[in-house]
């Protein structure tokens, strides 16, 4: 596939118009009023419950054992001319489980943890997985979309993780100089503001991309706004 040029992406704008935004955008958003839920609670009650962390614990871990498989996964879909067949794509799947076993042990901890964790986890899963069949039949410009939100996911959270752990460790380590509450609520609010701030990042990063700037001079979220390389040229598989 030939690297596309704006005038290109630009057509391809005016023929795919973002009416899916919104069922795109509610589950960050949904997930962002939640943290900042838990945020408001945390510093009204000045501890975090065990019934928010219980909520927050698998969200965590969804996002960070999957952030290297969503990557590699939409990487391939994109880079397909033509969708494989049903044992292709199955194929494709077992080998990026293979590369990223931490999505199978997450799978069995939240079978483990009832229906409740586990259906959301299920239904996250088969939708980043059906893009193995759909995003080879979508635009150069759905493509390109779909690489910049994977890619900037990737980097928003594995900054964000190294921050929210450092927070963490320095509360911790405070904690044992000083004598008062404020460590030990900063460390429960490190990780429901760590939360509300990457899911506010995905949302606007969701609205980005699918404005008019975008189409015109695709760029990563973190880079310089130009187009980007690494999305505009996709090497056919």
């Amino acid at each position: 596939m030939k690297k596309a040029d704006s005038s290109e992406v630009a057509i391809v704008a005016g023929q795919d118009p973002a009416l899916r935004l919104a069922p795109r955008l509610l589950p960050d958003a949904l997930a962002l009023v939640a943290s900042l839920i838990i945020v408001w609670q945390t510093l009204r009650q000045g501890a975090l419950d065990e019934r928010s962390m219980s909520w927050m614990t698998p969200v965590l871990a969804g996002e960070l054992f999957t952030l290297f498989f969503v990557v590699a996964l939409v990487d391939i879909a994109s880079s397909q001319r033509q969708p494989p067949t049903l044992w292709g794509g199955l194929l494709i799947i077992a080998v990026l489980l293979f590369v990223c076993p931490t999505v199978l042990m997450l799978a069995k901890w939240s079978w483990h943890g009832g229906v409740w964790m586990f259906l959301p986890f299920l239904w996250s899963m088969s939708e980043r997985l059906r893009q193995i069949w759909t995003l080879p039949r979508a635009s150069l410009l759905e493509k390109i979309r779909t690489r910049a939100l994977a890619f900037d996911r990737f980097q928003t959270g594995s900054v964000g993780y190294v921050v929210m752990f450092l927070v963490l460790f320095a509360s911790f380590v405070v904690s044992e100089v000083r004598d008062d509450h404020f460590p030990n609520l900063a460390a429960d609010l490190a990780i429901p503001s760590f939360l509300a701030l990457f899911f506010a990042i995905n949302c606007i990063d969701e609205i980005r991309v699918h404005g008019e700037g975008f189409a015109r001079s695709p760029g990563l979220l973190w880079s310089k706004l130009r187009p980007d390389p690494r999305l505009t040229k996709i090497e056919p598989i």
